[in-house]
């Protein structure tokens, strides 16, 4: 079978039972999930393993992005004999519909739970992850909107980032803290001029600005999060309203251009690793930690 009938097959089990967990599979690949779980991590769970995710998660989502501009391969909507779903899943980048490969929803699905499933050491966990990998993956053949390919090169990828991502990691904790602000400060930029994109100036926003605020938080604040779960989803609820006021609101008054994105994304960045923690200590949510962080675990 060619990649077109391959495709042809999945979406011929389209069935409106099976297409309302198609939809669901879909949200758990989407931005919006991912503005979601992200914070959640680094607020009421590990700031340190939220710091790491959101850099890992980030950096392939730019690596994600790169490739879909750079391969410039045309999604299979209208092909014959594929009947597409959720449309506007796959309108969120720059060059729609030339942005097919690789698949996001695989890579990102395959970063996000690949990295927490890896964290958490529970194989209970791992089964898990894998199973919802599979059927966010899944979920875009079923929804025709991207080639076999796509899935199985996003998964690949978003497993490399992870590979790549834990060899790094002990090598970036040992260097001095001069280093890492040299790090967390040159690494976008370089970023932003490999990929001049929309896309690029968004991602090389919010890194600089969770860079920074990580830094900060680690000196200025730290954040201890607490052990109590009202706490926590207080502590959750607060964050969540300050990063869509400045993702939405910003958006409305900032003009319509690159320089302006990058800035709204780098003040989401400092607003959820620095200023939101600040916010939680100060309305007493949570308590500081006498402890001193940074990049260590």
């Amino acid at each position: 079978m060619n990649q077109l009938e391959i495709l042809q097959w999945f979406t011929q089990l389209q069935h409106p039972f099976l297409t309302e967990f198609a939809r669901i599979f879909t949200f758990l690949g989407d931005e919006e999930f991912y503005f979601l779980i992200l914070p959640l991590v680094y607020w009421c769970i590990s700031k340190t393993t939220g710091f790491r995710l959101f850099y890992i998660f980030i950096f392939s989502m730019y690596v994600n992005s790169f490739m879909k501009i750079y391969f410039a391969v045309e999604r299979p909507i209208g092909a014959e004999g594929v009947n597409n779903l959720f449309l506007d899943s796959a309108k969120v980048g720059s060059h729609y519909p030339f942005d097919s490969f690789p698949s996001g929803h695989a890579q990102g699905s395959m970063t996000l739970w690949g990295y927490l499933a890896y964290k958490s050491r529970s194989m209970a966990f791992i089964i898990c992850s894998a199973i919802l990998i599979l059927l966010i993956s899944i979920s875009r053949l079923y929804s025709g909107l991207h080639w076999p390919t796509d899935i199985i090169i996003g998964i690949c990828l978003g497993l490399g980032i992870i590979i790549a991502a834990i060899f790094m990691d002990k090598f970036i904790s040992s260097l001095g803290v001069g280093f890492q602000w040299l790090l967390v400060i040159i690494a976008p930029f370089i970023m932003l001029l490999i990929f001049p994109e929309a896309e690029g100036f968004k991602f090389a926003g919010i890194l600089l600005g969770a860079g920074i605020g990580y830094l900060l938080e680690g000196k200025l604040v730290n954040m201890k999060i607490s052990s109590s779960l009202i706490r926590k989803v207080v502590a959750f609820a607060v964050g969540i309203a300050g990063m869509f006021a400045i993702q939405v609101g910003l958006k409305e008054v900032f003009p319509q251009e690159y320089i302006f994105d990058f800035i709204r994304y780098g003040l989401i960045g400092v607003w959820g690793l620095l200023l939101a923690p600040i916010v939680f200590v100060a309305l007493r949510i949570y308590e500081k930690d006498d402890k001193q962080h940074f990049f260590k675990v």
